[in-house]
């Protein structure tokens, strides 16, 4: 459920009696999902306390709107007892109190937006907003909220670019929650260019782009909305709330990422693009093949981000690039950091040096010693003086206890392109996997200035970075959250 602010819906329970069984009625606008979950008394064996019994606890309204009226039975005192509602798309009718002094009434709003929208209401007691008893999902569809039709073009894979130099590292393009009529109208290719696009916009990699072989595959699915009443072919899932995180079937990514011919996919990053404009992303890695009964992990990580604001957003560029080429390919951490996080907790150290023996999450450090970080060499050089390296405390979203190499990055508040750590790490795992080979520091230092990391070059970010916002967040923003290591034996 939505983390947002609640508005509490003004309830009208007079003479409520002890497990009363409120009545239910919907007018017109009102589609009832096969989804739907019915609570029927007789099915209800909880004998405890301070109860809310819910009739239904999902609606799917068309985009009309309409009312709807909430049945629900309870033992709660009505004088404590509060209702209300995540979204300012749900009021109540007020024509209908008198007569419905028992039940809630509720009017759900037009939507003239073309997504889908999912609103709650929820009860809770006084004082205990944060403890609901109950919640219902209500589901509204967009404009132009659609369902598929013809399946032809589902699986089917097309060569965005073919590697010119080195092995070829893989990279696959798909997206989800897109139907047919927008596969055939040429938005899903669209967007699968634009995001291949986007994947290259930052150094280190657009110098690097022909080490890539780059596919899109065609990913058909039924709805092209997201949430409980719609079904999409990746099945991904928006966690809502104060996160940003973002949900799908790897097995399923998989099996479509595998329709490319001869994809060795424990070496390919996936990128899916969910057809959806909210702030999001969540990039997920840490899978691997069977080894003797260990795990030898592989390469291949899933990155998920949405059409962020639209097609043509900065914003949209920035997440891509921070998920899939920062979190995706270089494996690399965060470097923002939560006011309520203090110091990083031992276990959670321990966990990221294992990950730095594999080669990943190498732009941080748990030391502040200027002979040992890992970063040392940029300290030492004066060629990169102009970029202000250092060693400041907090990363991974924790305060202190992990260090970082710059203030803001691409990798902290998704902005300023990627810092000389991070660059480097993303040219070396080009070269180790895309060549073959062990790049020296010079070797790198050489590219580096050569791409145009250079002071003028430079020049424009640092000034970037005195108006940027700092990227210490609270509890009410929404940075994206950490990339999430599954730790997952797959077939490879």
């Amino acid at each position: 459920m939505t983390g947002g602010m609640i508005s509490r819906i003004s309830f009208f329970l007079a003479g409520l009696s002890l497990l009363l069984v409120m009545s239910v009625s919907v007018s017109c606008g009102l589609a009832e999902p096969d989804t739907g979950k019915d609570r029927h008394d007789d099915e209800e064996t909880d004998s405890g306390k301070d109860r809310i019994i819910l009739y239904k606890d999902l609606y799917h309204f068309s985009a009309k709107g309409g009312d709807l009226r909430i049945s629900f039975s309870t033992d709660i005192d009505p004088d404590i007892l509060n209702v209300g509602t995540t979204a300012s798309w749900i009021g109540q009718d007020a024509d209908t109190k008198a007569a419905a002094k028992y039940s809630l009434n509720l009017n759900i709003e037009p939507n003239d937006g073309d997504a889908s929208r999912i609103g709650y209401i929820v009860f809770y007691t006084d004082g205990n907003a944060h403890d609901l008893l109950a919640t219902v999902t209500i589901v509204q569809d967009g404009q132009k909220t659609g369902t598929s039709e013809d399946y032809s073009e589902d699986g089917t894979v097309s060569v965005i670019q073919r590697a010119s130099r080195g092995n070829g590292i893989p990279v696959v393009i798909m997206g989800d929650g897109f139907i047919d009529t927008e596969i055939s109208s040429g938005k899903y290719d669209e967007v699968m260019d634009k995001a291949a696009g986007h994947l290259f916009s930052e150094t280190p990699l657009s110098g690097l782009q022909d080490y890539f072989d780059v596919y899109a595959v065609t990913v058909v699915s039924e709805n092209n909305s997201f949430g409980p009443a719609y079904s999409t072919a990746l099945g991904c899932e928006f966690e809502g709330g104060y996160s940003t995180g973002i949900s799908g079937d790897d097995d399923a990514v998989m099996e479509y990422a595998s329709k490319v011919s001869g994809l060795d996919i424990g070496e390919a990053l996936i990128v899916v693009i969910l057809n959806n404009d909210r702030h999001a992303g969540t990039t997920y890695f840490g899978y691997g093949r069977d080894n003797g009964g260990e795990t030898e992990y592989v390469e291949m990580a899933i990155a998920y981000c949405p059409v962020i604001e639209s097609l043509e957003s900065e914003e949209f560029r920035q997440v891509l690039v921070h998920e899939a080429a920062g979190h995706g390919f270089g494996k690399l951490e965060d470097e923002y950091r939560y006011d309520f996080n203090g110091v990083i907790p031992t276990d959670e150290a321990a966990r990221i040096q294992a990950r730095q023996q594999l080669g990943w999450a190498l732009n941080v450090d748990f030391t502040d010693d200027r002979s040992k970080v890992l970063w040392r060499d940029f300290l030492a050089d004066a060629r990169y003086a102009h970029e202000d390296i250092g060693i400041y405390e907090g990363a991974c979203s924790y305060m202190s206890g992990v260090y970082r190499s710059s203030e803001d990055s691409m990798m902290g508040s998704n902005t300023l392109g990627f810092n000389a750590q991070s660059r480097r790490v993303l040219y070396d795992m080009v070269m180790r996997r895309g060549a073959g080979t062990e790049p020296s520091y010079e070797e790198f230092v050489s590219f580096d200035m050569a791409a145009g990391q250079c002071e003028a070059a430079v020049a424009e970010r640092v000034d970037m970075l005195t108006n940027s916002v700092e990227a210490v967040h609270s509890s009410a923003d929404h940075p994206l959250p950490r990339p999430r290591f599954v730790d997952r034996k797959i077939n490879l």
